[in-house]
């Protein structure tokens, strides 16, 4: 029986920082970053606050929408790249935080697709009767990320009175093709046991191209490494990502529709039935890519990079609350949720609403 989302949350950082906010520490401008990505602005937490923050207060508003206890919760499943430890993951901190008892709490690491993989997983325990309730939630904190110093961070939070060293600039700007791109969030679903096999999740197409494992990764601080982190890998910035944006851009557009087309066979159903896509929110040329590969305008591809950047874990769950609490997933809204990331994991689940 398909599994159903019966209630979502969202918790976003207030510290609202701009595209010309960005342009004050790195030789960058709203013009150049929006035709870029279609990034205006995104949020970034405190110091101090972590993915498992953010996890916590949106599933927490998950659960209260959805009208249950923690209490009847069977089941957490997190996602994230950003936890708050290396080890061990956020599940034990969302769980301890929500006031769940102990019931199992899994943590995800399939990057941008974790959300979706979660997704998935959740269907699996639930359709089997293995639980009768399970929170999936979607959590970033990339502040901590980002190569930027404490000067640099005070002037994009809003200090003027700052005076940016010019070896800082310089450094903000030789990694701006990647650093503009990410923001904080958090996104949580509640899914249910259904009782029909036609409304809820009605099946997925999960995949993982590790051949194109280097197309974005961290090359430093893993435990390959003796030891595992180091100040000359810091020095070399090891710690923080190399991608490939062409090589991204190719398969992200040419795979997740792959995806969704394969799932749409398996269930029977046509691509006109597809009423909205919710794609993962990495950048908008992909956005555009995908709509292309349809035939879909941007009211079935929706966006909202331009307002939260990539929020990796977080954008699917983000958009589809933001698109429900609009009136958009109506009594049978067929929805098809895409993601492709790092590792490269990619996929898409197919739902109808009830």
């Amino acid at each position: 029986m398909g599994s159903v989302i019966m209630g979502t949350g969202v918790s976003v950082p207030d510290n609202v920082v701009t595209n010309h906010d960005l342009a004050q520490i790195m030789d960058t401008s709203d013009d150049w970053i929006t035709s870029r990505t279609g990034v205006k602005e995104r949020r970034f937490v405190d110091p101090g606050v972590g993915a498992s923050d953010l996890a916590i207060d949106a599933a927490a508003r998950a659960i209260e929408d959805a009208g249950l206890e923690p209490s009847e919760v069977d089941m957490l499943v997190t996602a994230t790249m950003t936890p708050d430890y290396i080890a061990p993951g956020i599940a034990g901190l969302v769980q301890a935080g929500l006031g769940l008892n102990h019931v199992a709490a899994m943590d995800l690491r399939q990057q941008c697709s974790g959300f979706l993989y979660g997704l998935d997983l959740a269907d699996a325990y639930l359709s089997t009767g293995r639980a009768g309730h399970v929170v999936v939630v979607g959590a970033e904190v990339h502040a901590g990320f980002l190569p930027w110093s404490r000067a640099s961070w005070d002037r994009v939070l809003g200090d003027d009175s700052v005076e940016l060293p010019a070896d800082d600039y310089t450094r903000n700007t030789e990694h701006r093709a990647w650093s503009v791109l990410f923001g904080d969030g958090a996104g949580a679903m509640v899914l249910s046991a259904g009782d029909s096999p036609s409304t809820g999740v009605l099946g997925s197409s999960l995949h993982t191209d590790g051949e194109s494992f280097e197309l974005i990764l961290v090359p430093g601080v893993g435990f390959k490494e003796r030891p595992w982190v180091s100040s000359d890998q810091l020095t070399e910035d090891g710690h923080l990502p190399v991608m490939d944006g062409g090589g991204l851009y190719r398969r992200a557009v040419r795979l997740m529709p792959e995806a969704a087309l394969e799932v749409l066979e398996q269930t029977g159903l046509t691509l006109d039935e597809v009423d909205l896509v919710v794609a993962h929110q990495a950048n908008d040329r992909i956005l555009e890519g995908v709509r292309k590969s349809f035939g879909m305008g941007f009211e079935k591809v929706p966006s909202n990079i331009a307002g939260y950047g990539n929020t990796t874990a977080g954008t699917l769950p983000i958009l589809y609350d933001e698109l429900r609490k609009a009136g958009r997933v109506a009594r049978g809204t067929v929805v098809c949720f895409a993601a492709f990331g790092a590792g490269a994991h990619y996929g898409a689940v197919l739902y109808r609403e009830p």
